[in-house]
C-alpha cells in the first residue's frame, strides 16, 4: 500500500513538473513573439522612414514631363511607321471621298469586267515556270471567257489576285 502511495505521490509530481514544463514552454514562445513583433515594428519604421526619404526626390511633375513625352515619341514613331507603309499604288494626295468616287466610276464603268484593283499581278507564276500541273479545286471548271458571279450578281474575285 505505501508503494501504490509513493507511485501516486511520483506522478503528481511528474505531472506538475510536465506543467511547469508546458508553462515555461509558452512563455518561451511568447516572448519570442514579442521579440519578433519588435523587429517587425523596427524594420517598419526604417523602411518608412526610407520611403518618405525617397518620395523627397520624386516629383509628380516629372512623372507627367516623362509620360508627355514618351506619348509625344510614340506618336511620331507611329508617324514614321505609316509613312513607311505607304501604298504606292494609291496616290497620297486623294481623299477618302475621291477614293470612293473613283473606285465607284471604275466599277460602274468596268461592270462586264475585273475592275484594275481586283485583276491578279503580273508576277510570274512558280508552278508555271516549273512546269507543275495545276492541282484540282474539286469545282466544276468555268470556261475562261465566262465571270462568276457571287449570290448578289456581282463577279467574284479570282483566287490568283487574293493575299493574305
Amino acid at each position: 500500500m505505501r508503494i501504490l502511495k509513493q507511485r501516486k505521490m511520483y506522478e503528481g509530481e511528474c505531472d506538475m513538473l510536465y506543467n511547469k514544463t508546458y508553462n515555461l514552454d509558452q512563455v518561451a514562445c511568447a516572448s519570442e513573439g514579442n521579440k519578433d513583433a519588435q523587429q517587425i515594428i523596427n524594420v517598419m519604421k526604417a523602411a518608412n522612414k526610407e520611403l518618405k526619404r525617397m518620395m523627397t526626390t520624386v516629383r509628380i511633375e516629372d512623372i507627367d514631363s516623362m509620360l508627355d513625352e514618351m506619348m509625344d515619341l510614340m506618336d511620331v514613331s507611329n508617324e514614321i511607321q505609316e509613312t513607311l507603309g505607304i501604298s504606292y499604288a494609291i496616290p497620297r494626295n486623294l481623299s477618302k471621298e475621291a477614293l470612293l468616287d473613283a473606285l465607284e466610276a471604275d466599277m460602274d464603268l468596268e461592270s462586264n469586267s475585273v475592275p484594275w484593283y481586283l485583276q491578279p499581278d503580273k508576277e510570274t507564276d512558280l508552278f508555271s515556270e516549273l512546269n507543275y500541273p495545276a492541282a484540282p479545286s474539286g469545282h466544276a471548271a468555268v470556261l475562261a471567257n465566262q465571270q462568276q458571279e457571287d449570290e448578289l450578281g456581282l463577279s467574284t474575285v479570282p483566287h490568283a489576285s487574293i493575299r493574305i
